[in-house]
């Protein structure tokens, strides 16, 4: 198998370990489950069956992004004030491999839509709205859903990883 040395993929700062991270993920869930990474030199080192030129046609063709959906939050997309670029440009997006986000924001749209919810949430509706998401999202988006917020008894709660 072809080692790539990603020059780009550095252990420090943690966004640019992260991003090796991302990357690998990406690779093994979507074009090479054999796929393996590891450090060298303080730098990330992708061993997969692509090429260079096949993995640059893998992310800029056929990658399909994973679903983040965040509605909860003022400014992501849902609400009338916000700025909504990003994510028109999502839902409008004809490739096929937006199709899981194009289902996952129009899920969240009909949610937030029913709830009559107008701009961010009150804290108070934070917690119905995202059991709604729960329940309607597309299984694509409900992995990054779990990961941005855990139902407890207690309530929602945001792990600090992600932000707060």
């Amino acid at each position: 198998m072809p080692e790539l040395k990603l020059a780009g993929c550095h252990v420090l700062p943690l966004g640019s370990y992260l991003k090796a991270v991302g990357i690998l993920r990406l690779v093994t869930e979507q074009v090479d489950p054999m796929a393996r990474g590891y450090w060298n030199a303080d730098r990330f080192v992708l061993r997969t069956r692509l090429d260079r030129e096949e993995l640059v046609r893998f992310f800029t063709e056929d990658y399909a992004p994973t679903p983040i959906v965040s509605p909860w939050n003022g400014g992501s997309g849902f609400y009338p004030k916000d700025n909504r670029t990003g994510i028109d440009g999502i839902s409008a997006a004809e490739e096929v491999r937006f199709v899981p986000y194009r289902r996952s924001i129009e899920a969240a749209r009909g949610v937030v839509s029913r709830l009559g919810l107008g701009g961010k949430p009150p804290k108070d509706a934070k917690e119905p709205l995202i059991q709604a998401l729960r329940a309607e999202l597309p299984d694509e988006a409900l992995d990054w859903l779990d990961a941005a917020v855990v139902l407890t008894a207690g309530g929602a709660q945001f792990p600090s990883l992600l932000g707060t």
